[in-house]
C-alpha cells in the first residue's frame, strides 16, 4: 500500500487524487475535513480516502491528526504534506525513518519568508533526513538541487484540470465583455479593492460589462452590503462558490480578463488554461503559481493597494481587449504545457510504480 498524508482534500484536488488512485497500485489518501484556514474544506467525493479528525489548537495554528499509525507505518511508500505545524508529521516522520522506509515531503521548498527564514534549518534538517521531495515548481525545484545536491527532488506544479479541457471556449467576441474573480472570499485576497475600483471606473465602461465575483468566505456579506448600498446589483455579480467545470468556463470564456487584487493562487492557472489573461498585484508574496505569470504575454500587474492603478489596468484591458482575445490560443497552450494533471501527478504515480 502507498500512502499520501494531507490535512484536508479540497474539490480543487479532486482530479488529481482520483488520477492518482486511478492510475497507481493500492494508494490511499488520509485526510481530515478542515484545513488550518475554515473556508477550505474537503470534497466528500474524493476517492480512497481515510477520513480522519482534525484537532486545532492555539487559534488553529497547530494540528493533530488522528491518522492509522499502524497502516501509515506498514506501507511501502508514504508522502506527507510538510508542514511543520502539524504534530503528526513529526510522528510519522521519524518513525518512518527509524524503521528506514520511504518517507517523501510534498510542500513548498521554502517557508513563507523565503530561503533565509530561521525556519530553514529544522527544515532543512528534514529534508536531507526524506527519501525525496515533491515541490510546486520546477523552479523550487532547481533551487533545491542547489542547496542539497544530494536530494531527491520531483516538480509537481500545481493543476486542476487535465489537457484535454485546458482551452479557451470560443464564444461571440460581442459576448466578452466581463471581469472575473474565482477564489475565497478571505480579507487576503481583497476583493473589497477590487469592488472599489471597478465602482470607480464604472461610468468609463459600457453598462453592459459586469465584474463577475465567483467564491465564497466570511468576506461574502460585506462585500454584498457594499454592492447593494452602491446600487451595482447590475454591474458586479456575487454567484457564491461554483466548481462546476463548464459553468466555470462558460464564466470565463465571455470574461476579457479575471483578476487577483491580493496574492496570487491557483486560480492562475485556471484563467491561463481557458487563455484568459490575469491582472496581478504586484508586490504581494505570490503562492507558487505567479510562475505560471509572464508579464505582457499573459499578465499584467497593478500597483500594490493602489485603487487608482488597479482602475486604469482594468479600463487598459477593455480598451485593448480585441488583442487579448486574439491570444487567448496561445495563453492555453503555454499554461498547459507545466500545469496539468497529467504533469502534476507523474512524479507521484513514479514514486509509487
Amino acid at each position: 500500500m502507498n500512502i499520501i498524508i494531507q490535512t484536508c482534500v479540497p474539490s480543487y484536488r479532486l482530479n488529481f487524487f482520483n488520477f492518482i488512485t486511478s492510475n497507481s497500485k493500492s494508494v490511499k489518501i488520509i485526510a481530515g475535513k478542515y484545513f488550518y484556514s475554515k473556508s477550505i474544506v474537503s470534497d466528500p467525493s474524493t476517492k480512497s480516502v481515510i477520513w480522519v479528525k482534525n484537532y486545532f489548537f492555539f487559534k488553529r495554528k497547530i494540528l493533530f491528526q488522528n491518522i492509522p499509525f499502524f497502516k501509515v507505518l506498514k506501507a511501502d511508500n508514504v508522502i506527507i504534506e510538510f508542514n511543520l505545524n502539524n504534530i503528526t508529521f513529526y510522528i510519522v516522520f521519524f518513525l518512518r525513518v527509524l524503521l528506514n522506509k520511504p518517507v517523501y515531503l510534498w510542500g513548498h521548498a521554502w517557508s513563507r519568508k523565503g530561503p533565509k527564514s530561521k525556519s530553514e534549518y529544522l527544515r532543512k534538517y528534514f529534508k536531507k533526513k526524506s527519501t525525496g521531495y515533491i515541490t510546486y515548481t520546477l523552479k523550487q525545484q532547481k533551487e533545491l538541487e542547489s542547496q542539497i545536491s544530494s536530494l531527491n527532488t520531483f516538480a509537481a506544479p500545481n493543476a486542476i484540470y487535465f489537457k484535454e479541457e485546458m482551452s479557451p471556449k470560443h464564444v461571440d467576441q460581442n459576448d466578452i465583455l466581463n471581469f472575473i474573480y474565482v477564489g475565497r472570499l478571505v480579507d487576503e485576497k481583497k476583493i473589497s479593492l477590487l469592488v472599489k475600483s471597478f465602482h470607480n471606473i464604472i461610468d468609463n465602461l459600457p453598462i453592459n460589462v459586469k465584474l463577475i465575483i465567483i467564491g465564497a468566505g466570511p468576506e461574502f456579506e460585506s462585500i454584498k452590503h457594499y454592492v447593494e448600498l452602491n446600487n451595482l446589483k447590475n454591474r458586479v455579480e456575487l454567484l457564491g462558490e461554483i466548481s462546476n467545470y463548464n459553468d466555470l468556463r462558460d464564466y470565463y470564456s465571455k470574461s476579457i480578463a479575471s483578476i487577483s487584487p491580493g496574492y496570487v493562487g491557483l486560480s492562475i492557472t485556471q484563467s491561463l488554461g481557458f487563455g484568459v489573461p490575469m491582472l496581478i498585484s504586484r508586490t504581494e508574496k505570490h503562492s507558487p503559481e505567479i510562475e505560471a505569470s509572464i508579464e505582457g504575454f499573459n499578465s499584467i500587474f497593478f500597483e500594490t493597494d493602489n485603487q487608482t492603478d488597479l482602475g486604469e489596468k482594468l479600463l487598459s484591458f477593455f480598451l485593448n481587449k480585441e488583442k487579448w482575445i486574439q491570444k487567448r490560443n496561445q495563453i492555453s497552450e503555454k499554461c498547459k504545457e507545466q500545469y496539468s494533471i497529467e504533469r502534476m501527478t507523474s512524479p507521484f504515480i513514479s514514486i509509487f510504480k
